[in-house]
């Protein structure tokens, strides 16, 4: 069995000057006073994939197991399903709502991680034809609980910040998803080598924060600087 030791080993912080404007062609008025963050979130040591998840109902649609995404980790270490939230610490920008999706498909949340700005409109979907609830809690506040059969959408707004879990009520226990609601236009989730990036970002301090479903979460303080661009490498420790 894995046990996670919920530990950042090492932050590697480098400024690499000349490097932004490539990367993101920021207007005239910002060129100078913008840069951009690179990075990895890796798992060191061993790792054992997650064992595929029972299934208890619907086995004729569903299987009698899905596989377990809980902990997906690539040959080289990389992380997928890390959220990043940058918090600038000199300047008060907040994030413009957006649209999101989360569908139930193939017996499962998708997608399984999420990030949203803070008002964002959440709309839910359910692609199986098979009824799903979604059941989405804050703390152990229930903020929603909503029943799908194939034929219903509902449209929900976010508007309270923190992590929402969300779980499929009508015994489909193996089923689950989160999603992080920020007042920062900064951040992305970790792709399946584990890296983000994030651009356009004002000069200035800046506090990472990296939060995974197994692995925990984690703060740091960093510097972006003038028409640069900062490479963070996240590095989480395993023991068998």
């Amino acid at each position: 069995m894995l046990t996670i030791m919920i530990l950042i080993l090492a932050w590697v912080i480098c400024p690499i000057a000349g490097m932004a404007a490539a990367q993101y062609r920021p207007d005239s008025s910002t060129a100078q006073s913008t840069g951009s963050v690179v990075g990895a979130v890796w798992l060191m040591g061993a790792y054992v994939k997650p064992a595929p998840l029972k299934v208890f109902k619907n086995r004729d649609f569903c299987g009698r197991t899905v596989p377990n995404e809980s902990l997906i980790v690539n040959r080289d270490g990389g992380v997928q399903n890390t959220v990043i939230i940058l918090r600038s610490m000199n300047h008060e920008i907040m994030a413009q709502p957006a649209s999101i999706v989360l569908d139930n498909r193939n017996c499962a949340f998708s997608p399984r991680i999420q990030v949203a700005p803070l008002g964002s409109e959440l709309r839910l979907k359910n692609s199986d034809p098979i009824l799903h609830a979604v059941h989405a809690r804050l703390g152990r506040e229930t903020l929603f609980n909503v029943g799908l059969p194939r034929w219903r959408e509902v449209t929900k707004s976010l508007t309270r910040s923190g992590l929402i879990k969300i779980d499929c009520d009508v015994l489909h226990t193996w089923m689950s998803a989160a999603i992080v609601v920020t007042a920062s236009p900064y951040h992305a989730v970790t792709d399946q080598h584990g890296r983000f990036a994030v651009e356009r970002l004002p000069a200035g301090d800046y506090e990472i924060e990296a939060w995974h479903e197994k692995l925990g979460s984690r703060k740091r303080r960093f510097v972006v600087s003038e028409n640069a661009q900062t490479s963070i490498d996240i590095v989480y420790a395993s023991n068998p």
